[in-house]
């Protein structure tokens, strides 16, 4: 018997040996069907237990400032002294005339404010300046053409009860007839921030929206199908409806605060999460159909070689974001749970219901490659960098520090008035 040489040794390539294939990716597999209805049941589930997001966002809204602030704790020292009021939000109402406000426009505001004050839901306390003839100079301009007064609402700025304070002051005004001439205003810190609410919340399907129209179109250039890009967009869309869900839940149960920002960023980083999650499971898919491997065999291939990235990923994401928990801005705060929590839940789906989705379409012959994929280029960039590893660190580090020259003349502002459109009626 002859000993075998290294000729005689045959050594395949590495597409070519059978994947490994884990009991869950086998579970997953023979399950594909019951998985994806499961997670089809749960956003049915979800949506009729509880409102919307955006609705339970409204209803679960939290403060703009913090408690512990010095000039928090000072406008609410001044309201108990003077037995006044309770909270921080306050508007101001702005009467505004052509003419010398006169007879008129005083019958006219004491008709407003014996309303406010009968509307003690959503009023604590009126500074009826105007009102009264030793006062009235105090709160009128100097030409006699203007006048104000200032109304504190119950529900601290932000708040929910705050925003249906600031809503409820707004119907008042406006079903109060005004005499020819005259015109009020509502604005101040409480309605400018009830109309951030609004305008980001009128903003959030118009993001959402074209944010899936950008990514179709992605989809569609790198897949060169619509079939493949229609199965992807909506396997996003069902993890992004379970994340959405799940946080309305737990918000509306009083477990977890909401914003307006939290609910849009949780939607946005849902939608980039589960896209990002999907092109792995798909590409990896489609790769190794181009070496060769049968349907079962690339699906596990894809399992084997994408669980371990996305999950990394995944939590990589919602650690970060669940610190912002730590900073003591309200609105931070209630960034970090619910963001968390949605990428988690968007993580739970793309590893169960992502390869579900997969098996089920690739048995149809669906989401094959269209084309073969060349990795030359990358191959020469990998070249490059083992060659000349000192040199290109170099460059792309003198790239990267071209964005940290730029913080020092970075300068933070948390005044939001010049993001809010003129057409919100506190500007």
């Amino acid at each position: 018997m002859s000993t075998p040489t290294d000729e005689d040794t045959v050594i395949f390539p590495k597409a070519e040996q059978p994947p490994h294939r884990p009991l869950i990716a086998r579970l997953i597999r023979k399950f594909a069907i019951p998985v994806i209805l499961a997670w089809i049941g749960i956003i049915v589930f979800l949506g009729s237990a509880v409102p919307s997001l955006d609705e339970v966002g409204k209803m679960r809204s939290v403060s703009m400032s913090p408690d512990q602030a010095a000039s928090v704790i000072a406008t609410k020292h001044v309201g108990e002294v003077f037995q006044e009021f309770k909270s921080n939000s306050s508007v101001m109402i702005v009467l505004e005339s052509d003419q010398h406000l006169g007879a008129e426009a005083h019958a006219y505001y004491d008709e407003m404010i014996k309303k406010l004050l009968a509307d003690t839901a959503h009023v604590e306390h009126i500074q009826d300046f105007w009102g009264d003839p030793l006062t009235a100079g105090g709160s009128q301009s100097k030409d006699g053409k203007a006048a104000l007064v200032q109304v504190y609402l119950r529900g601290n700025q932000g708040t929910a009860l705050s925003n249906q304070s600031v809503d409820a002051i707004r119907k008042i005004v406006a079903d109060t007839p005004a005499p020819p001439g005259v015109t009020a205003y509502v604005t101040g810190a409480a309605p400018l921030i009830t109309d951030n609410f609004e305008v980001g919340s009128q903003g959030t399907h118009k993001v959402t929206g074209i944010t899936f129209l950008v990514i179709a179109v992605m989809l569609l250039f790198v897949y060169r199908s619509i079939t493949t890009m229609l199965i992807m967009l909506v396997t996003v869309a069902v993890e992004l409806a379970a994340a959405r869900g799940t946080v309305a839940v737990l918000a509306h149960s009083g477990l977890i605060g909401l914003s307006t920002y939290s609910t849009n960023l949780l939607t946005l980083l849902a939608i980039a999460a589960g896209t990002d999650y999907a092109i792995f499971i798909v590409g990896r898919y489609q790769e190794a159909r181009l070496k060769g491997f049968e349907r079962k065999d690339a699906y596990h291939d894809m399992f084997r070689g994408t669980v371990h990235v996305i999950i990394g990923s995944g939590l990589t994401i919602a650690g970060a974001v669940a610190c912002l928990y730590f900073t003591r801005l309200p609105y931070f705060q209630t960034l970090g749970i619910p963001a968390a929590l949605g990428v988690l839940v968007t993580l739970a789906a793309a590893l169960t219901m992502g390869p579900a989705v997969l098996w089920i379409a690739s048995r149809f012959g669906l989401l094959e490659p269209k084309r073969a994929v060349s990795a030359r280029g990358w191959r020469r960039i990998g070249t490059a960098i083992v060659r000349w590893p000192g040199p290109i660190l170099v460059v792309t580090g003198a790239i990267a520090l071209i964005g940290v020259f730029a913080l020092p003349g970075f300068e933070v502002s948390y005044d939001n008035r010049p993001y809010i459109p003129a057409s919100a009626p506190g500007v």
